[in-house]
């Protein structure tokens, strides 16, 4: 029976997430700060699919809960086949209005949290090889003005999972980073944003997106096993970040554009 550790896992795609590798006969640890949640989650998959699942709780920027963690996985697992790193935030505003602690708190869990994850778990995938599926997203790949410490946080995790791809390909472990755009998931439930129309933009994009947490997760399951780096799950985004390789100038300016009419709303809400 394969294993693996997913982080995030009580809600949204990390539920979906330990839903489809247990219906797929993996053992799911079901690790989250949501202990309530969580312990249910556990209980319902080991008892849908038969597999050993277990609830542990943490925090991502907590590194003695890592420890924990780790342990906690050795001690009942002995070593593990994948790791998902999915736990993340959201942020938005501009530069100079979104508070540096808000700031900091979205680089702690999107960047340090998965940095946190693969410092602790790859001594133990390097032991037998295995998956590393870090969550980015389409932000780490094209980055819409007025969300800098989202963008950051996710494109650093893209710039960490493309070091670790080559890092650990001699130890028999593959890396991807997944990249999604909007879908129907509880992103902004915890969204911290100068502005409430960040979140109503935000909301607006996740309800008329046709992709489904579900989808995601077949996915994830499939294009990681096949080798894939990147997992690119909404096409007409995919395309956008094409404009950005092929034909920069032309992306730079239509982010300019993006960025004036936000301002001009903003504006003129404000007045």
């Amino acid at each position: 029976m394969k294993k693996i550790v997913i982080t995030g896992a009580a809600s949204g795609l990390g539920e979906a997430l330990a839903k489809h590798y247990a219906k797929q006969g993996w053992a799911v640890c079901v690790a989250d700060i949501q202990e309530e949640a969580g312990q249910a989650l556990a209980q319902q998959l080991a008892s849908a699919h038969g597999t050993d699942c277990f609830f542990h709780s943490l925090d991502v920027t907590s590194e003695s809960q890592w420890q924990d963690l780790y342990n906690a996985v050795a001690a009942r697992w002995k070593g593990v086949d994948a790791l998902i790193n999915n736990a993340g935030v959201a942020s938005s505003g501009d530069i100079d209005d979104l508070p540096l602690k808000d700031f900091q708190w979205t680089i702690d869990v999107n960047l340090m949290g998965v940095v946190k994850g693969c410092y602790f778990f790859t001594p133990m995938l390097k032991k037998q090889g295995g998956y590393i599926i870090n969550v980015a997203s389409m932000a780490g790949l094209i980055h819409v003005p007025g969300m800098s410490a989202y963008n950051v946080s996710k494109a650093a995790v893209v710039a960490l999972s493309e070091t670790l791809c080559a890092e650990l390909e001699s130890y028999n472990i593959k890396v991807s980073v997944l990249c999604p755009a909007f879908f129907q998931t509880n992103l902004t439930k915890n969204m911290r944003a100068t502005h409430s129309a960040g979140i109503k933009v935000a909301n607006r994009l996740m309800e008329n997106s046709s992709v489904t947490a579900d989808d995601i997760a077949a996915q994830v399951f499939t294009d990681s096993a096949a080798g894939k780096f990147h997992i690119l799950t909404h096409k007409r985004e995919n395309m956008f970040w094409r404009l950005k390789r092929f034909l920069p100038k032309a992306y730079m300016n239509l982010m300019k554009k993006t960025g004036e009419k936000m301002h001009k709303k903003m504006t003129e809400k404000s007045a």
